[in-house]
């Protein structure tokens, strides 16, 4: 995306800790994994914002982004951690 630019996504998002490893290769802490339908341009300095159904705000950094296929592969998701 451009920097300063805004988009809005429909995405499932299941917040939960998992040890990954972020784009230098570092095992880091996730707190959540974010689906977003098809194939989204997401960056490691893009920030993502969601509020969850209590109405707690988070604003992370992607620590990893990877495109989910089907068996054709056509892209189906993104799935990115934060």
């Amino acid at each position: 995306m451009l920097p300063g630019s805004k988009k809005t996504f429909p995405c499932r998002i299941e917040e939960k800790f998992m040890l990954v490893k972020d784009s230098h290769g570092k095992e880091v802490v996730s707190n959540a994994e974010i689906l977003l339908r098809g194939l989204v341009e997401i960056g490691f300095n893009d920030v993502l914002e969601w509020t969850n159904e209590n109405g707690v705000s988070y604003s992370r950094q992607p620590l990893s982004v990877s495109v989910l296929r089907d068996f054709g592969g056509k892209p189906v998701f993104t799935k990115v951690v934060v």
